[in-house]
């Protein structure tokens, strides 16, 4: 049976997705990422924005809100895309069909698409 995960803002591979849900299969795989149209059986709301990752990225978490800290240094810079640029990240993206890691950041701004807090939590919200 398949599960999702619908947040506001999910950032998957180059990809940014705005209100759609992302879709695993019983092996935790990814199957497909759909725009959100009504609610569905077995979907979970995320908070803030959802950040799939190969299952190894929670090795590498301190590297990766040490190098968004810096990115987000310039106030125009909006989350989803600093996340999508960082090094870090780009080295632990899953694949389509692959099982992946989901983490959230869940305090953001929507106006700016900023953290509330300079001090930026990640939550791990599954992994295989």
């Amino acid at each position: 049976m398949k599960r999702g995960f619908f947040a506001h803002c999910i950032c998957y591979r180059e990809q940014i997705y705005h209100k759609h849900i992302l879709f695993l299969n019983e092996k935790d795989e990814i199957i497909e990422i759909t725009p959100f149209s009504n609610e569905t059986s077995n979907t979970t709301f995320i908070d803030g924005i959802l950040i799939v990752a190969s299952p190894s990225f929670h090795i590498h978490l301190k590297d990766f809100i040490a190098t968004i800290k810096k990115q987000i240094e310039n106030p125009k810079t909006r989350l989803s895309l600093a996340i999508l640029k960082n090094p870090v990240y780009k080295n632990n993206m899953p694949n389509m069909g692959g099982r992946c890691l989901l983490c959230n950041i869940p305090e953001i701004c929507w106006e700016n698409e900023r953290p509330e807090s300079f001090s930026i939590e990640i939550n791990e919200i599954f992994r295989p």
